[in-house]
């Protein structure tokens, strides 16, 4: 958990986290992004992206677009063990750099594989999920590890994907099925041309109304057109957390 000087010092960075979460390895954030008491190992999160202030969701090896929305109780891209092995425990398959935590235990480590085994588990499946821009996940959702929630995409609150869902589509339910889409094809192809979260908005937030989508999405598209839409370049870091240390490096944007 960040200290109370350490949380101050993200929040100078543009990273707003609670003094209850938890970020294990590495995360790589542009600002602003709100994770607040959340969980997160080995991920990155796109600018804007906001979680529930309540609750606790987990996260894990995701890579969030810019303006996700993630709700609070939720499990995503959790690791996935052999169901077709002698045993789906860890001692059948990990290895040290991926489980340094129960290595550490003389037991354990006498049982497991030892680092010059050769290749692991891990190292022979899918091992990243996605959350593409501006993507809404309900609370209490379970997405499955390799999964990619598309560009727009809204899931409701407690389902369980387990397959791609397309950009801008609406699914619910277990396993998750798209119901709807949430505008028209017309209107997607469009959205995905524009690919507007490339773009910084702000100076133009008082010449449209949101709750409008045609006639916003037609003022930036003549914005683009004109060269009137500036990319966004958040600042962007990457921090490190190993036990109560915390790093902190400035690196390129995302996207």
């Amino acid at each position: 958990m960040p200290t109370p000087i350490a949380a101050q010092r993200l929040a100078d960075h543009g990273l707003i986290l609670a003094e209850t979460s938890a970020v294990t390895g590495s995360l790589v954030f542009e600002r602003p992004a709100w994770l607040f008491g959340h969980r997160l190992k080995n991920c990155t999160v796109g600018a804007f992206s906001f979680w529930n202030a309540s609750g606790h969701t987990a996260a894990y090896r995701t890579h969030f677009g810019r303006y996700t929305q993630i709700g609070e109780s939720s499990i995503i891209g959790p690791p996935e063990h052999p169901m077709d092995w002698f045993s789906s425990h860890p001692f059948a398959f990990g290895r040290p750099q991926h489980l340094p935590s129960m290595y550490q235990v003389p037991d354990f480590a006498r049982l497991a594989p030892d680092a010059d085994a050769g290749p692991s588990y891990v190292d022979g499946v899918v091992n990243d999920t996605w959350i593409d821009h501006e993507a809404y996940i309900g609370a209490a959702c379970f997405v499955k590890r390799g999964v990619r929630v598309g560009i727009g995409a809204c899931v409701g609150a407690r389902s369980v994907v387990t397959r791609d869902i397309p950009a801008f589509a609406m699914a619910v339910g277990s396993p998750a099925k798209v119901l709807r889409m949430r505008f028209s094809d017309a209107i997607i192809e469009r959205l995905l041309a524009l690919a507007w979260w490339q773009y910084d908005l702000a100076p133009h937030k008082k010449q449209v109304d949101f709750a409008q989508v045609e006639a916003t999405l037609a003022f930036f598209e003549q914005c683009k057109a004109e060269g009137r839409l500036q990319p966004l370049r958040p600042d962007t870091y990457t921090l490190m957390r190993n036990d109560d240390q915390m790093t902190l490096a400035e690196r390129p944007p995302l996207f």
